[in-house]
Parts: structure tokens; sequence; C-alpha cells
């Protein structure tokens, strides 16, 4: 198995296009039952199985009915471990193949050689368009026997509001790895009214080679301003690999 340690490395960059739901004015509406499938859509469990380095899914985009909530798909993940053996950390693509716009969750944990869990973390994507790639990243504080990475998608609930989503666009640039790393975040989104801090932020590391060797998360310490930049270096506890140079980005937020 590959452990990557952590040091100071040269600044790379990398956008992504995430979205946020519009809370305002929402109605209330009875949430569908969660459910939850394999990436080839004939099971009812979404589970996916993957060590450093990391791995990408060929699965082919599903077949579903209109307005027929599914699982996020599990596009890549992969980790490292931390050079004190003491932590991981690790990063998620998914992707909304389905029809519905959702507000879906995922469960990455961390399991040994054995196949027993050693950690869990869940995390809620919010507003997940139809047709679009999510990230999640993240950092195992009691996971130094990890040997792969499980992960459940569930499709969660439909929107409460008929509102159109706020697309946010993100660049993060990488200026130092290790513990406590410094990213520079840049975003701007659509939406005629601000969006409010704090937003969760997930970074999602990449190697040059752009494969999947991390994440962690952080949260805006300012609103996203209508027609303006948000540039900020959002505090972050977790880690950055030291071969990592990029990073993908998802804003979990919402208007009003």
């Amino acid at each position: 198995m590959a452990r990557h340690l952590w040091t100071n490395v040269a600044v790379l960059c990398a956008t992504a296009l995430i979205v946020a739901g519009c809370s305002a004015g929402a109605a209330t509406e009875t949430p569908p039952p969660v459910v939850t499938a394999q990436a080839d859509s004939k099971s009812t469990t979404a589970t996916s199985t993957a060590s450093a380095p990391a791995r990408t899914s060929s699965a082919a985009p599903r077949s579903t009915p209109a307005g027929q909530l599914t699982p996020p798909v599990v596009v890549e993940d992969g980790w490292s471990l931390s050079p004190d053996g003491e932590f991981v950390s690790f990063g998620v693509r998914v992707r909304n193949d389905g029809p519905t716009s959702a507000l879906p969750s995922i469960t990455v944990t961390a399991i040994d050689a054995s196949g027993a869990p050693l950690e869990t973390k869940q995390e809620k994507l919010g507003f997940f368009m139809a047709g679009t790639d999510a990230y999640i990243g993240g950092t195992f504080i009691d996971s130094s026997d990890i040997a792969n990475l499980q992960i459940t998608t569930e499709a969660g609930q439909k929107p409460f509001t008929d509102a159109p989503p706020v697309a946010i666009t993100a660049e993060a640039t990488i200026q130092g790895t290790g513990y406590s790393p410094r990213i520079a975040l840049a975003a701007r989104s659509n939406s005629s009214e601000p969006v409010e801090s704090p937003a969760r932020i997930f970074f999602v590391f990449r190697d040059e080679g752009g494969d999947i060797v991390g994440g962690t998360t952080a949260f805006t310490s300012s609103s996203i301003q209508p027609g303006r930049v948000l540039n900020e270096a959002p505090f972050i506890t977790g880690f950055a690999p030291d071969t990592a140079t990029s990073a993908d980005v998802t804003i979990a937020a919402s208007v009003g």
C-alpha cells in the first residue's frame, strides 16, 4: 500500500461547477423514502471499495424514470496516510446521473485488511443537480490500520422548493500542503441574493497524474455577494499530502 507524506509544494489550481439550494420560501412536503443502489443499479446497496492509489469507476449512466430519485454514483476515490501514521486524508467524486435533483448523503468508512470498519463519516451534499458531479473530502483521525474505503450513497429527498438552483463556480489554489494546508479559494455565484456564510466547502486533492490522493473540509467566512468574487483562504484543520498539486471544490450552500 502506498503511503504519501506531507510537505510544502508548488501552486496549481482546478475549477469546479457547484450548486446551492434555495431555502427562502420553501414549501414543506413529505420526503420520499431513502433509497440506495449499486453503481450497476441492480442492487439496493451502493457500496464502492478502493485503496490508494485512487480508482476511477467506469459505470455506465443509468436509465431512470423521470422524477425518480436515484443515489449518486461513485466515480472516483482515493486516500493517503499521514507521515506519522495517525490520520487519513480521503476524497470522493460522485455523480448524479439520475433525472432529478436531490439532497443526497454520502457515507465513507475506513476499513482494515479484514474488512472490519474503523471509522465512518456521513456528509450531506445539499442541492445536487441532475447530471452534475460533486466532491466530498475529509479526514479520519482513528484509522491508522486503513486498507480500503467503503462508500455508500443515499438519494435522500427531493428539494423542498421549486426555485431554480444557484450555480457557484469556484477555484482552489494549493499554496501549502501538510497539516492545516493553505488553500486559496475564489468563488462566485449567479444568484441575485447573497450566498450566506458559513457555507461548507469540500476540497478533493489530485496529484500530477490526476488521481485523487485525499481531501478535506472547511467553511467560508464571508458571504458570496451577487456579481462579486469571494477571495479568501479558509481555515483548514485537515491534511493535504505532498503529492497534491490541484484541488476540486464543492460548496454546500443555501440562499435566503
